[in-house]
């Protein structure tokens, strides 16, 4: 009898193991090419459910932290097509991770959705509010989740239908403009055995970078703390936390002779006492240093000892509070050649004459040149020198993963992020295309990825080598919590004014 059940289950593992080698043999055989083919089908046969998706959160246009419409909306997108959800990530209600498949390779899309402050515009070619003061989509994030979650849903799809292995992933990613919410999901270990990371941002060109880019960056408030006097009749008898704050400044001026070409710091004073005839006892100042990865510790500590020396001079005690901390961009080189190539497989979107129009007179208002929508796409190098520049959180994400940012072609040439005419394209056909076609390509970089392990191990083998280079260190504290309250009394203040113009997406 144990013989007979010993042939049976010897029988049952030869069968189990022949139909694994046919799985892997079927997977291994999928070519990119159809991948590729049923990628680019699937998108343009939802163009108008995405779209959808993108017009309904351009409309909600919510500040960071307060994306409860938005983020619900692409998670009611997921789950439609059949990923699981995870919710409240790094204890942040609007962060979510949709999963879907298993085993390797793990490739990873991204998603922001916040919009900016008082940036309300219609889809009209000159500025024009939906409500006034009201936060509007000023940077694209309407069309950039919506990019990352099409790509996502889109690559699922074509490996549903060939029998292709791995897990897709997208991780929404809420406050970028504000709160940064990726220091805290990276400094989590959300992103772990991630393999890739597609990322985009919409723009005013069509390009992909790789290297070294942007700023590392120190968020910081100082407070200085004195002791009120009357200022005409007793001012020997304060401490004034102003003169704290002035002296750090004029430390800081003088510095600046001393400091490397591509630093910055900033600041602005938030709070700089009641009245003029009471001696300041407490003043709070935002203050922004940036620099390389290299040199930003060594500036961070001038800039402390300009902190040390108003206290010092004027008498006053302080305390330095971290706002947020990010170090540069890390690009994959390999990974962003990728996804250039396929940026050049789809090509430009084909631009009507109505939307060269209306691209043409937001340039006419905002005093650019009118040349239109972008015409060329670009492969973007490491600058030969840095000399500073802006900060984003996605370098976070840079820092534990591959990763590489598709630039898709949102708005027209000149015209600048955080800007009327952004919020003015990304809600109309313009912004549906670069959706459509971002989407295409980042999902088409998913299938050259699944279909050629050698070229993943020369991403993995590129990011290890700048690894040991730059091994990651959160700047930020380890028991530092997300700023969840950061927009909390303001974006309730304009829902109820926005909430007619709202609208749903068609999913």
């Amino acid at each position: 009898m144990k013989g007979i059940k010993g042939r049976f289950l010897a029988l049952a593992v030869g069968a189990a193991l022949l139909l694994s080698a046919a799985t892997a043999t079927m997977a291994a055989q999928v070519s990119a090419d159809s991948l590729k083919s049923d990628i680019a089908s699937f998108l343009d046969e939802r163009a108008g459910e995405f779209a959808s998706v993108a017009d309904a959160i351009w409309s909600y246009a919510e500040l960071g932290f307060q994306e409860f419409k938005s983020s619900e909306a692409l998670i009611k997108l997921f789950e439609k097509y059949g990923f699981s959800i995870e919710k409240n990530v790094s204890g942040i209600p609007t962060a979510f991770i949709a999963t879907w498949g298993s085993g390797s390779p793990v490739i990873g899309f991204t998603g922001e959705y916040d919009a900016l402050p008082g940036l309300s515009q219609k889809t009209v070619p000159q500025k024009e509010p939906v409500v006034a003061g009201a936060p509007g989509h000023g940077c694209g994030h309407n069309i950039l989740g919506t990019t990352g979650a099409a790509g996502a849903i889109a690559l699922k799809a074509a490996m549903e239908k060939s029998g292709a292995a791995g897990t897709v992933k997208f991780f929404g990613c809420p406050a970028e403009e504000s709160g940064s919410a990726k220091i805290y999901m990276v400094r989590d270990g959300i992103f772990d055995g991630v393999d890739v990371v597609l990322d985009n941002h919409p723009g005013n060109k069509y390009d992909v970078a790789y290297g070294i880019h942007n700023s590392a960056i120190i968020g910081v408030k100082v407070r200085f703390f004195g002791k009120t006097a009357h200022a005409g009749s007793a001012p020997w008898d304060g401490v004034s936390a102003l003169d704290a704050a002035q002296i750090m400044g004029t430390a800081i001026e003088y510095a600046r002779e001393h400091l490397n070409v591509g630093y910055r710091i900033h600041y602005v004073i938030l709070q700089g006492g009641d009245w003029p005839n009471i001696v300041p006892d407490k003043v709070e100042v935002a203050v922004f240093i940036r620099n390389n990865d290299e040199m930003l510790m060594k500036t961070y500590e001038k800039f402390e000892n300009c902190v040390k020396a108003g206290a010092i001079a004027s008498g006053c005690t302080y305390e330095i509070e971290t706002m947020m901390g990010m170090h540069q961009k890390h690009i994959n080189e390999a990974l962003a050649k990728t996804m250039y190539d396929n940026a050049k497989l789809f090509g430009l979107p084909k631009w009507s004459d109505e939307e060269q129009v209306y691209a043409k007179e937001i340039q006419k208002n905002m005093g650019v040149s009118q040349d239109g929508m972008p015409n060329d796409i670009e492969l973007v190098p490491q600058p030969p020198v840095f000399t500073g520049g802006g900060s984003t959180d996605i370098a976070e994400i840079s820092m534990v993963c591959p990763l590489a940012t598709l630039g898709a072609p949102g708005w027209p040439k000149g015209v600048p992020g955080h800007s009327w005419g952004v919020a003015a394209s990304v809600g109309t056909s313009i912004g549906h295309k670069a959706l459509v076609t971002g989407a295409k390509v980042l999902a088409a970089t998913g299938a050259d990825i699944l279909t050629d392990p050698a070229k993943l191990e020369k991403i993995k083998a590129e990011f290890g080598e700048e690894s040991k280079k730059y091994p990651y260190k959160s700047y930020i504290p380890d028991d530092m919590k997300p700023p969840l309250d950061l927009f909390k009394d303001e974006m309730p203040k304009w829902r109820p004014l926005m909430e007619p113009y709202y609208k749903e997406p068609k999913i």
